[in-house]
């Protein structure tokens, strides 16, 4: 008997805490369709216009998995992981925050940002 009322105590206890727990992929997703990171120019690069560059973005890969991040805003469509020199590149602009947490899944160098409600 007492264990009946232990499992009935601990299920019961389960459920809340089932009913509050959301999956990511049940958050407001963003496509990711390339991936970048940064390289530092040597002062006086020009572009061809000729105006002085400090930085380009160059294609990269990630391995695929499942990885928390956080991000920081470059532009419209490109944000950085923070604390990484990668970049991700979004099909539309996802109007995220700087340091707006999330879950980035990677897949033959695509990728969905699911962000963090």
């Amino acid at each position: 008997m007492k264990k009946l009322v232990l499992l009935i105590i601990a299920f019961a206890g389960f459920l809340p805490l089932s009913s509050i727990a959301q999956s990511y992929k049940e958050w407001k997703d963003h496509d990711v369709v390339r991936f970048y990171k940064k390289v530092d120019l040597d002062s006086y690069s020009l572009d061809k216009e000729g105006e002085e560059i400090e930085e380009i973005y160059t294609p990269t890969k990630i391995d695929d998995g499942q990885y928390k991040v956080e991000v920081t805003k470059v532009s419209s469509k490109l944000y950085q992981i923070r604390g990484t020199n990668i970049y991700m590149y979004f099909r539309y602009s996802p109007y995220l925050y700087t340091y707006d947490e999330g879950i980035l899944e990677v897949s033959y160098n695509y990728g969905t940002f699911y962000e963090k409600p």
